[in-house]
């Protein structure tokens, strides 16, 4: 008789624990609804998604967000930690902050006042950031092109396959580097490194495979370095 009260008990006790254990994160996997929105929520918690698209709702604040299968969309004014995605795209609103965004085979699409304390980066996809952003790590792609609009950049920007466009006053206080792989010689389509008047490096231009270059600041040139045998 002890024995049959005990079970029902203990059961209750180790759903209490596991229910705790889980209440900072909400977890959503493949689910029915095409987008999970926090706009009429506020959460401190992470938010990820399995087969599931995300979407954090205008100035909200929460922790991790990712998605793997699915698209991931913040809105304006919104703070959130590591941002991450699988097989899906990012897309940010206007005076967002992040700690850091990593994507792979997902474009990441970010809009005006963007910041993010430490890298950006994607595998395959583009990166485009509008105006008045601040990267605080790096921003790196593997084949994707990158092209940002009036934003710095405090470390590197990094390619392999992509090019890369500095418009609007763009600053990379880094170096800009494209990596060589062993596909690169076998590949006639270069990269093109384009860089407008009013925008700058402070770093080199490192380059470990061909590249073309439109540089209309003709004194970048000098910063050009050419690490590859032709």
């Amino acid at each position: 008789m002890i024995n049959q009260i005990r079970r029902p008990i203990y059961l209750f006790i180790g759903i209490t624990l596991i229910s705790l254990s889980l209440g900072g994160c909400i977890i959503h996997v493949n689910t029915k609804n095409k987008d999970w929105d926090a706009d009429n929520t506020s959460y401190s918690s992470d938010v990820t998604s399995t087969n599931k698209s995300v979407k954090v709702g205008e100035g909200r604040t929460v922790q991790d967000v990712g998605s793997v299968n699915g698209s991931v969309v913040i809105k304006d004014n919104a703070i959130a930690k590591r941002v991450s995605n699988t097989n899906g795209s990012i897309s940010i609103g206007d005076s967002v902050s992040v700690d850091s965004i990593d994507a792979v085979n997902g474009q990441i699409k970010i809009g005006e006042g963007f910041v993010a304390k430490e890298n950006v980066s994607t595998v395959n996809g583009q990166i485009v950031i509008q105006e008045q952003g601040r990267i605080g790590g790096e921003l790196a792609t593997v084949n994707g092109n990158i092209s940002i609009n009036s934003v710095v950049v405090e470390k590197d920007i990094v390619s392999v396959n992509g090019s890369v466009k500095l418009k609007d006053g763009s600053l990379v206080k880094g170096n800009i580097h494209f990596r060589g792989n062993a596909n690169n010689k076998y590949n006639k389509n270069y990269p093109v490194l384009y860089i407008s008047a009013d925008s700058n490096v402070e770093g080199d231009i490192i380059l470990e495979r061909p590249v073309e270059l439109e540089l209309e600041n003709q004194s970048l040139q000098s910063k050009v370095k050419r690490l590859y045998k032709d």
